[in-house]
C-alpha cells in the first residue's frame, strides 16, 4: 500500500471520531427526552392533585401524560440510536461478548437504524393524533373530517413501510428480524 492510501485510509478511519461525537450528542439527547417525559409526569400529577373538579382533573391530565409517553418512547430510540452508531460503526466488539446482546441491541446496518426510526415516527404522530382529539373533546369542539388527514397519513406512511420492508426481504415485525426465521416454510425447504 502506498503512502498515498495509507494517508487516505487513516483520514477515512478518522472520521470514525465523528460518528462517536454524533453518539454521544443522541445520548445526551435522550437524557433530555426523558427529562422532558418527567415534566409532563409532573404536570400530569400536579393537575390531578390541584384542588378543581376530579372529571376535569383526570381530562386535562391525559394530555399531558400522552406527551411523557412520547417523549420517553423517543428518549428510548435515541438511546439505542447512540448505542447502534458507536458499537456498530466506531467500536469493534468480541464476537462472544455479541453473543450475549438481546436482539434489539444488535444493530447490523444504518438499514435497521432507519427502520428503528421510520416505526418511532408513525408511533409519534399516533400519540399526536391521540393529543389532538383529546384537546378537541377537551373543548367541546365538533370532529371535523380534516382530522382525518393525519390517521390518513399514518395508515399510508405504514403501509409504504411494510411494503419497502418486504421487497427488501427483512421482517422487523413479530418474528421476524431479516434472518431465516422470517422466512416462510417453503422457503426453508428450498434452502435445504
Amino acid at each position: 500500500m502506498t503512502d498515498g492510501k495509507r494517508a487516505l485510509l487513516n483520514f477515512l478511519l478518522g472520521l470514525r471520531t465523528v460518528m462517536l461525537f454524533g453518539s454521544g450528542v443522541a445520548l445526551i439527547g435522550s437524557l433530555l427526552m426523558f427529562f422532558q417525559g418527567g415534566l409532563y409526569l409532573y404536570e400530569a400529577w400536579h393537575t390531578l392533585l390541584a384542588p378543581h373538579a376530579e372529571a376535569v382533573a383526570e381530562r386535562a391530565a391525559t394530555v399531558p401524560v400522552l406527551e411523557a409517553v412520547d417523549a420517553f418512547l423517543f428518549g428510548i430510540v435515541l438511546v439505542i440510536f447512540g448505542y447502534g452508531i458507536a458499537i456498530g460503526f466506531v467500536f469493534t466488539l468480541p464476537d462472544d461478548y455479541v453473543d450475549t446482546l438481546p436482539n434489539w441491541m444488535r444493530i447490523e446496518g444504518v438499514s435497521q437504524l432507519k427502520g428503528i426510526l421510520s416505526e418511532v415516527v408513525i408511533v409519534v404522530l399516533i400519540v399526536i393524533f391521540a393529543r389532538v382529539v383529546v384537546g378537541t373533546v377537551d373543548s367541546g369542539k365538533p370532529f371535523e373530517w380534516s382530522m382525518l388527514v393525519l390517521p390518513a397519513s399514518i395508515l399510508m406512511i405504514a403501509i409504504a413501510l411494510r411494503m419497502i420492508e418486504l421487497a427488501g426481504g427483512k421482517g422487523h415485525g413479530p418474528g421476524g428480524n431479516g434472518s431465516a426465521e422470517a422466512a416462510s416454510p417453503t422457503d426453508k425447504r428450498d434452502q435445504h
